[in-house]
């Protein structure tokens, strides 16, 4: 039984992946930070410019070496996001299997290949998706380690600083990994595993290591980053910028199962543009109740003698609950893991509580650090998925236990596989087949190259410099003219004096000693006047 499900889920995988991949080409590269990675891949492989080395390079590191073996251009980056978008949701069925029924762990691992914001990113070539992927197959082999063997160890941090490497963020999973070793009651005799794991974690890093003190002369350029997400430091200026801490969980039902959207930016990429569909109000309402119906379970925690370890854990979540938001992220993440401590403290090891509570303390941790950051962009909140994903499966196991049938199980979780497919191809067929904006810019790119056969030897700038450098394989600075910052921006880009700058029709100013020579669809070209 379990081959034929999982043979179910992995020809519905594939299907999605490869029309996600057919998809993107045909629209291509539209977020300005996947052109920085693909431009640091090009740069790694020795074959294009790139500049932004400080960004995680796992992933670029990766589509270098295929490109060092001719599998160059935009394709090579979306089939290289879309496995990773298969692997993860096998990683997924696996550890859902882990405690759950064949056909629980398929509505749960269906659904994350269904939610629309994973269908949105899946073959983009952005970096949270293989994060994502990364951290379920990390959490997976920790649990192993802790259940069946401790020396999955070795491979479990290794695929955790992949993940880090893969996406900064993804620090934050230390916290779910260690909620897994420390509620093992064998720690101290896998303490040497553990150790030898760290290790090979490390060496992982070493290289990249390497690169980043070539490129930046320091082996740790993320820590400024760090420092502003811990600070939650940010300017009005930012186009994801935000005071609404309620604004992933508002937007939760789109990111289940949004409404087809013909726009790739308002819409597709961005489903909180796009409203919700019925069915993502029905998965919630599910979740809703399997919790429920798991804290109705567990109710006996109420009588326990103790007051102290009550106390503790009321205490808690009530600082968590006033706090959200509010509380430097930093602080919230200490807080959510003596949280699920004092949950282990209050209920001791019983089954799957180490599972339970390492999702639980991974879906809180993201939560609580994106909503408090004052940037709100979709694609953060993936990180999210995974444990919303857990939490399927894990309703429709209470929801069944609770009246006792095995059946009312398989008939759940059927209906849910079913709903979320609906959902996945209705999403995906209503997604556009191109995207003007792209479109223009190729087509400006082109027009430039054959205008002027020297271009190489031009200094060129542009309002979206990282996409310019992808289609011309030159490095384009990036200059954009800021209306709330209009002198500072004009004598940055005097300093530079381009030759060409390529700039958005209507929305740069244009500098004065520049002629527009070309514009087209929303793209215009400046030539400087000698």
């Amino acid at each position: 039984m379990d081959i034929i499900i999982y043979t179910v889920l992995l020809a519905f995988t594939l299907f999605m992946a490869l029309k996600l991949f057919q998809l993107q080409t045909g629209i291509g590269i539209y977020y300005m930070d996947i052109f920085l990675y693909v431009n640091n891949a090009m740069k790694m492989a020795h074959l294009g410019p790139g500049d932004a080395l400080y960004l995680p390079p796992f992933f670029p590191a990766i589509l270098s070496i295929l490109f060092r073996l001719g599998f160059t251009g935009e394709r090579t980056v979306f089939a290289a996001a879309a496995a990773f978008y298969v692997l993860g949701i096998s990683g997924m069925y696996l550890l859902l299997r882990l405690r759950f029924s064949e056909m629980e762990s398929l509505a749960g691992a269906i659904s994350l290949a269904s939610f629309s914001l994973i269908l949105a990113w899946a073959a983009t070539g952005a970096l949270d998706v293989p994060a994502m992927v990364l951290s379920i197959w990390a959490v997976y082999l920790a649990l192993l380690a802790r259940r069946h063997d401790s020396r999955f160890y070795y491979l479990a941090f290794p695929v955790s600083m992949a993940a880090f490497l893969t996406r900064y963020t993804s620090g934050l999973m230390l916290l779910p990994l260690a909620v897994i070793i420390l509620t093992d009651p064998s720690l101290r005799s896998k303490l040497p595993d553990i150790g030898k794991g760290i290790v090979l974690g490390v060496l992982l890093y070493i290289p990249f290591g390497y690169l980043f003190y070539s490129y930046t002369r320091t082996p740790l350029p993320f820590t400024k980053q760090l420092s502003s997400t811990v600070t939650g430091s940010a300017t009005s200026l930012n186009p994801g910028y935000s005071t609404d801490t309620l604004y992933y969980l508002r937007h939760l039902p789109e990111y289940i199962s949004a409404i087809p959207s013909p726009s790739y930016y308002l819409g597709v990429i961005n489903p909180s543009y796009s409203g919700p569909t019925v069915t993502g109000f029905i998965i919630l309402a599910i979740i809703a109740a399997g919790l429920i119906a798991l804290i109705w379970r567990n109710r006996d925690l109420i009588s326990i003698h103790n007051s102290e370890r009550k106390i503790l854990f009321i205490l808690i979540s009530a600082v968590l609950i006033v706090a959200f938001g509010r509380l430097s992220f930093a602080l919230s993440e200490v807080l959510i893991l003596i949280w699920a401590l004092s949950i282990l403290w209050m209920r001791g090891e019983t089954d799957n509580i180490d599972l339970n509570l390492a999702m639980a303390v991974w879906f809180l941790a993201y939560l609580y650090m994106h909503s408090f950051h004052p940037v709100k962009v979709d694609r953060y909140i993936i990180t999210v998925l995974p444990p919303l994903a857990y939490s399927i499966s894990l309703s429709v196991n209470q929801l069944s236990a609770s009246i006792r049938s095995m059946r009312a199980s398989t008939i759940l979780s059927a209906a849910i596989a079913i709903l979320m497919v609906s959902s996945a191809l209705h999403y995906t067929a209503g997604m556009p087949h191109e995207d003007g904006t792209v479109k223009a810019e190729k087509e400006a790119a082109a027009w430039l190259m054959d205008h002027d056969p020297s271009y190489r030897d031009r200094v060129i700038a542009s309002d979206r410099g990282p996409a310019f450098t992808w289609y011309m394989n030159h490095y384009v600075f990036t200059r954009i003219i800021h209306h709330q910052m209009r002198e500072m921006s004009l004598r940055y880009f005097y300093e530079l004096k381009p030759y060409y700058y390529i700039f958005s029709t209507g929305k740069t100013e244009i500098p004065s000693g520049y002629r527009v020579i070309y514009s087209r669809d929303g793209v215009s070209i400046a030539e400087r006047i000698s």
